[in-house]
């Protein structure tokens, strides 16, 4: 109180203070703190989200989901490719695949179970390597691709 008597004027009959023209009401708290204190702030927080999403699609009727499959082949000779690395991404971002796989001794893939969507296609057989466009696979359908190796 004796910090207050020092700055405020004076105290009105019902116990508001005064000071000049305006009044303060008694629960005018002030607060005082040690600004030298050492606190650890972390700027640059880094988040990391790691999320991982199973689509199943089915129904009473049947399966509405999708089949893709295809034949890989070097564009130049036509010839047939087999056990070409084959990646099935969802949408255009070819960060993590949703299906790998091998082609098989023909150089035919199956992929199947897949929820309907747009993906996009990659093969690498050494050197060679194939991207797809984007693949729109309605409920229920199949699509055949011929992967063609540059």
């Amino acid at each position: 109180m004796e910090l207050q008597e020092r700055i405020f004027e004076g105290k009105t009959d019902t116990g508001e203070i005064k000071r000049g023209d305006t009044l303060e009401s008694k629960s005018v708290q002030y607060n005082c703190q040690d600004l030298d204190q050492e606190q650890r702030v972390d700027v640059n927080p880094k988040q990391t989200n790691a999320q991982n999403i199973y689509i199943y699609v089915s129904s009473a009727n049947g399966s509405l989901a999708a089949k893709l499959t295809g034949v890989t082949y070097i564009e130049e000779s036509k010839k047939v490719v087999p056990n070409v690395k084959i990646r099935l991404f969802f949408g255009h971002e070819s960060l993590m695949p949703v299906y790998e796989a091998n082609s098989d001794s023909n150089g035919n893939f199956i992929i199947e179970d897949l929820p309907p969507g747009y993906y996009t296609l990659s093969a690498e057989y050494g050197d060679l390597k194939y991207y797809s466009h984007f693949i729109k696979l309605l409920p229920g359908q199949i699509i055949h691709v011929s992967v063609l190796l540059k």
